[in-house]
């Protein structure tokens, strides 16, 4: 019998082809091309990926004036239209296909690193640092590539995305899969997932940590943000589930082919979750196994970024004991609920918070009948519709709450202020733009019997404003004043 190639397999081949005789900079394909004509570096071949002709052809051009050697395209343009005669490629339908060059490479590998992918809406980021930081203290080599950085766990190198662009995901992807990791964990949002920036990829292990309302302005529907999450399961063997998360539950199918876990904050559910949590005792249950929380430090954690741990290890065939000891070892991490406490000026809780689940979690885990003061703001141009459900939470939990910069980026303060006024029917509140000066005030305002939630900005060490980066971090910052406090 002749075996005959598809068409689609003949048009991948030839686009290789072309790539690998026209990119003259390396011999690695990945250092061939780029699908970004900004970061053209001269001799690469330049993909373009836009649907629209018009700015496929700016595109083009912007490329070919940064020295690309040539360009692959959906479109057909003449050489006077692109002015330039560099070699060139046409391929139709090109933004479904050329993954598939990735895809080949990495298949010369016979990789057996294991891969998992993490998205959510609250804790995703966590989850994947604790992840990374249990599976690394059992002496396993695990390449993260998240929000907080790219690299070896735990010498991160900085990362300006949650889920950065397709290009940069395989790059990294081929490195640590070429350096024979263990594992390696990608942070998805619902926008790299929606976009396609994932595309390829097959995750052994995949976890959807929640499902709430948020990036509104982005997928315009709440059906749409939670589709985009759940997108994720078509590309894994195995999905770890919530089932805890409403309308995670409510858009999924359990009865298709892919394997599902779920998991569970009530012991109510042991019986139809792998893994659950019993608050009252404060052990978690692997079946009928239990494995016990540390008592000094659990409140630093999301209880769900623990039980996925647990899953995880679990599923990967550690035994109870190293499970046990995995929990024991695990540190909290900078800006997730990271507890400062002083002498004279009470405690401070620094946290990423910034949906109103995250507020009203963070609310109800640090209980207290402490005179509370909640620091706070709301992201600009993003979505507008939680900022006054977010004050509403603030202000139910909070003596006293301080509004102040998050990351306005191109939108007015005052006009954030605006929407997150609404939300308060009273007036206990101040307004303090800076966001320096606000921590500074609520600190010189605060004293023992006094708990702060300093919250939205974590250990990030930027304010995005206008276009800028300004230097900051509340962490920092905080320890400075507490510093010359105490001296």
């Amino acid at each position: 019998m002749i075996k005959t190639m598809s068409q689609e397999t003949i048009n991948l081949n030839l686009l290789e082809k072309f790539i690998k005789l026209n990119g003259r900079i390396s011999k690695n394909i990945y250092d061939k091309f780029s699908i970004d004509s900004r970061k053209i570096v001269s001799g690469q071949i330049f993909i373009s990926l836009d649907t629209r002709r018009e700015n496929n052809l700016i595109n083009i051009k912007d490329a070919i004036k940064n020295g690309a050697y040539g360009y692959i395209s959906a479109f057909q343009f003449t050489r006077k239209q692109v002015n330039s005669t560099i070699p060139f490629f046409v391929q139709r339908n090109l933004e479904n296909c050329f993954y598939k060059i990735y895809q080949n490479n990495l298949k010369i590998l016979n990789s057996k690193t294991k891969t998992i992918g993490v998205t959510g809406t609250n804790g995703k980021t966590s989850t994947v640092l604790l992840l990374a930081e249990s599976l690394t203290n059992l002496n396993k080599n695990v390449g993260v590539i998240s929000s907080e950085g790219v690299g070896l766990y735990p010498s991160l190198k900085k990362n300006d995305y949650t889920t950065p662009p397709i290009d940069v995901i395989y790059k990294n992807y081929f490195n640590f899969l070429s350096k024979k990791y263990d594992y390696v964990i990608i942070e998805c949002s619902s926008q790299g997932l929606d976009q396609g920036r994932l595309k390829g990829i097959c995750f052994d292990y995949s976890f959807i940590t929640n499902i709430y309302s948020d990036h509104l302005d982005y997928h315009k529907s709440i059906k749409n943000y939670a589709r985009a999450k759940i997108s994720i399961i078509r590309q894994s063997k195995c999905t770890i589930l919530n089932k805890d998360s409403d309308i995670l539950m409510n858009e999924i199918s359990l009865q298709d082919k892919t394997r599902k876990i779920l998991i569970s904050n009530d012991i109510k559910n042991k019986n139809n979750c792998l893994v659950t949590y019993d608050d009252k005792i404060g052990n978690i249950y692997i079946r009928n196994k239990i494995i016990k929380l540390p008592k000094n430090n659990f409140i630093s954690f999301n209880i769900y970024s623990l039980l996925n741990i647990c899953t995880l290890l679990h599923l990967e065939d550690f035994k109870n004991n190293t499970i046990q000891k995995a929990i024991d070892n695990l540190k909290p991490l900078p800006g997730r609920r990271q507890v400062v406490n002083t002498k004279e000026r009470g405690r401070f809780i620094i946290d990423y918070a910034h949906t109103i689940q995250s507020f009203q979690d963070i609310y109800n885990d640090f209980h207290s009948n402490s005179n509370i003061t909640t620091l706070f703001g709301c992201g600009g141009d993003r979505d507008k519709s939680k900022r006054k459900n977010i004050a509403k939470a603030v202000e139910s939990n909070s003596s006293l709450s301080i509004i102040t910069e998050d990351n306005s980026r191109d939108e007015n303060f005052y006009s954030i202020l605006d929407d997150i006024k609404s939300g308060f029917n009273h007036n206990n509140y101040i307004v303090i733009e800076s966001r320096k000066k606000a921590i500074k005030y609520l600190f010189k305002k605060s004293n023992k019997e006094s708990l702060n939630f300093i919250l939205g900005k974590g250990n990030e060490d930027y304010i995005l404003k206008k276009n800028k980066k300004i230097r900051h971090n509340d962490i920092n910052y905080l320890n400075l004043l507490i510093k010359k406090h105490e001296s």
